[in-house]
């Protein structure tokens, strides 16, 4: 989807992509010094890993038998779904023991919410990748491979969800019976669930055949490439409904789920914000959702979520798709009409955000702020990050109407930056970029002073450790705004999971030491990457993210759901097939000279090959010499490390993996990091002189 600009603003700036803002809701878009790379990790050979064929989903309050296909899925201890629900692994029939397919059960409660959840297998190696799961309140059913023309439609009694598939160069139809009067919305979710299916969706009479040409729906403004189509039929009828990519694509991974019935299409929530720990009344915004009644939340507390949903409904009637409440560490409001003036702008407190839509046509909304002087404030819009195909102009001014600061329209994100030169109440003017306005042109506005700051990008989503032992969690710090600290790093999420670093000012890559109680059951458990630090007196925290993941395992989802983006799961296996003791010798090293990593393993069943030793992370200024393998029949080796001058002093992690055959197949450990401490050169202690003794 791509940004609306005016034709001018086209001609010279071009189309602005790369958002990366969705995880960091409140402060925005902050600035880095430095945007160091992020690390690659790859998974271990021996993890399961889930195919993405088919779109797997269940209705609520029911039970279903699904087949996961993909590799390494033998020996499976668990299955992990991210929603409230049940998930069991039948016995029967040799389930288990095949390493391309998996059959699972899953048992869902009647008040599991709908939407996009996740699901991994965990076996006695490892923990997959994770796939979309989708949960609905409609009535599943599967398509069926003859709906490909007109004349053989497969018939659907609404309301019902198809799981369909489309193949290239056709279409897929189905006929409905829709009685006179009756409001239907058909709804395409596909891209929004990991598809590279671009859908869209045409009516046509099922008598004649011909197509409908009023009704049809593609790139639906706030579905990122879905469509959907609300229509009420006067005479009702029979009608056709054709699915399809818009280029005619198709192939086993097109998959999608055509939803029919008579349930809400908002595109946002209104307001699209809460404060952590506050309970709000949750409107929506869209087409059809003036007469849907605002739902109450409690927003949780929890720093390390990023959002919640709520699915819209009429009462006594079907959820329509859920839609995103973001969670923010300030107060956040709704917009209040009239305030098309400065006289009138809702007073904004600061930090603070507030939901605002052009809902009308020259809509101008005016927010006022108290600033002090020589502090250095930020106004930033949400609009695209929170699925709104709204664009903002953003204007600052002074008491006296003077305009201090103005967002760039040529920027992909709306901001406006300003330092007072005094203190006092200032205005900010919100206009719609392209003049456009209706119920889906909403925008979130944040206003907070420009601090300290950082994030936090990680490798990877995945690991496994023993019981009683542990792994290493890859992460990157980018610091923020002029920040050049610190970051504590800690593992939080399941009480079984512990692991605390303190990454020292002037590095960014950290190995997070993932540690497992002993007792743990084996089987797959969540967790996140939790950074904190201190800046002024008060506790930022932020919490990792796998971006660049998610994005890949949703087909390349320009906006993915705001709380997958942290979800991270670790395997617990209950004993490794062997284990790698690492020791520094010496246990501190000064710079400008060498020392050694000595590695002893203690092989278990199966793991009588050569182990091969290889460095994952050394730190800067630090050259690792080739380690020699562990030899069959042996126990020992040992790797050279050359510390140079330039070696920043502390603390410092080293993490390797050993690898090595086990049955015939790769199998890698990445053990929890070595620190060392890395010191600088002792000096050398003047000689003393003796006092020349008279001659006698």
């Amino acid at each position: 989807m791509s940004r609306r600009r005016p034709a001018w603003m086209i001609a010279f700036a071009g189309f602005a992509s790369g958002l990366f803002t969705i995880a960091f809701f409140s402060s925005d878009v902050r600035l880095a010094v430095s945007q160091p790379k992020a690390l690659v990790i790859a998974a271990a050979p021996q993890a399961p890993t889930l195919a993405q064929t088919v779109s797997l989903g269940a209705k609520v309050g029911e039970t279903i038998e699904l087949t996961l296909v993909g590799t390494n899925l033998n020996d499976p201890v668990a299955v992990m779904l991210s929603g409230p629900g049940k998930v069991s692994i039948p016995t029967d029939n040799k389930n288990g023991t095949d390493p391309a397919k998996l059959r699972v059960k899953v048992e869902l409660p009647a008040d599991c919410p709908i939407g996009l959840h996740t699901i991994r297998v965990a076996t006695k190696q490892g923990v997959s990748n994770f796939r979309p799961f989708i949960v609905d309140e409609l009535t599943l059913v599967p398509e069926v491979e003859t709906n490909r023309t007109k004349d053989t439609a497969q018939v659907v009694a609404i309301p019902a969800v198809v799981a369909g598939r489309t193949d290239p160069e056709v279409s897929d139809f189905f006929k409905v019976k829709i009685a006179p009067g009756q409001t239907v919305t058909f709804e395409v979710v596909a891209r929004r669930i990991g598809s590279p299916l671009d859908p869209i969706v045409v009516l046509h009479d099922a008598k004649t055949k011909r197509e409908l040409v009023d009704l049809y729906a593609d790139d639906t403004p706030g579905l990122q490439s879905d469509c959907r189509l609300t229509h009420t039929f006067k005479d009702g009828g029979e009608f056709l409904v054709e699915v399809r990519d818009t280029t005619y694509r198709g192939g086993g991974d097109y998959f999608y789920r055509l939803r029919m019935g008579e349930f809400p299409g908002v595109t946002t929530a209104f307001p699209v914000a809460a404060q952590r720990g506050q309970t709000v009344n949750i409107g929506f915004a869209g087409p059809g959702s003036a007469d849907i009644a605002p739902v109450s939340v409690k927003a949780p507390a929890d720093p390390t979520l990023a959002a919640v949903y709520v699915s819209p409904k009429k009462t006594g009637g079907i959820g329509g798709w859920p839609v995103a409440v973001r969670l923010s560490d300030s107060p956040e409001l709704a917009e209040a009409e009239p305030n098309d003036e400065p006289a009138k702008a809702n007073k904004l407190p600061v930090p603070g955000g507030v939901t605002g839509r052009f809902e009308k046509t020259g809509d101008l909304d005016h927010f006022a702020v108290t600033c002090k002087k020589g502090v250095k404030y930020a106004a930033s819009a949400m609009t695209f990050e929170i699925n709104s195909p709204c664009e903002v102009l953003i204007r600052v001014q002074d008491a006296k109407g003077k305009e201090v600061a103005r967002s760039n329209p040529t920027q992909s994100n709306a901001r406006a930056e300003f330092t007072p030169e005094t203190d006092g109440e200032y205005i900010i003017a919100c206009e719609q970029l392209n003049f456009l306005s209706g119920p889906n042109e909403v925008y979130h506005l944040a206003v907070s002073p420009v601090t300290a700051d950082f994030n936090i990008a990680l490798a990877f989503d995945r690991g496994e450790a023993p019981v009683g032992g542990g792994t290493a969690i890859a992460a990157t710090v980018n610091r923020l705004n002029g920040y050049a600290g610190p970051v504590e790093l800690s593992i939080v999420g399941d009480a079984a999971l512990s692991g605390k670093t303190m990454l020292p000012a002037g590095q960014t890559v950290a190995f997070v030491p993932l540690m497992v109680k002993d007792g743990t059951k084996p089987g797959a458990y969540a967790f996140r990457v939790q950074g904190q630090v201190t800046v002024n007196g008060q506790t930022v925290v932020r919490v990792g993210t796998l971006v660049d993941t998610v994005k890949a395992t949703l087909g390349g989802l320009p906006n993915p759901p705001a709380e997958m983006l942290s979800g991270c799961a670790v395997a617990v296996v209950e004993k490794a097939p062997f284990t790698v003791k690492m020791t520094a010798e010496p246990a501190s090293i000064e710079k400008g000279k060498a020392g050694k990593v000595v590695f002893e393993v203690v092989r278990g069943e199966g793991a009588d090959g050569d182990i091969a030793i290889a460095p994952l992370f050394v730190a800067p200024n630090v050259t690792p010499a080739a380690a020699k393998p562990i030899a069959k029949g042996t126990t020992k080796t040992e790797l050279g490390l050359t510390v140079t001058p330039a070696t920043i002093v502390g603390p410092t992690p080293f993490v390797f993996r050993a690898t090595t055959k086990i049955g015939g197949k790769d199998y890698a450990l990445t053990p929890p990091p070595l620190m060392i401490d890395i010191t600088e050169p002792k000096k050398d202690e003047p000689k003393k002189v003796e006092p020349k003794k008279d001659k006698k």
